[in-house]
């Protein structure tokens, strides 16, 4: 069975929950994340492929660092 661009996004954000958003975009035909932990810009990557979206957020990772612990709830503080 052959995955679609979404569905693909949909999983990636599933095996990264709660550091990351992952979405495919319709209109750039590209792969976004969007770091959860990081309050800037910088914490929004692209790529073309799934593959490339991981390589990034791998390397992204390494200069910043996940929190210890995971919000998960907009209320937790």
């Amino acid at each position: 069975m052959m995955l679609g661009p979404h569905e693909i996004a949909r999983r990636m954000e599933y095996q990264r929950r709660p550091w990351w958003v992952v979405w495919f975009g319709r209109h750039t035909r590209q792969y976004w994340a969007l770091a959860s932990w990081v309050r800037t810009p910088d914490g929004m990557l692209t790529a073309a492929t799934p593959e490339a979206l991981d390589a990034a957020i791998a390397a992204f990772e390494m200069f910043h660092p996940k929190p210890r612990h995971a919000k998960t709830h907009a209320l937790d503080h």
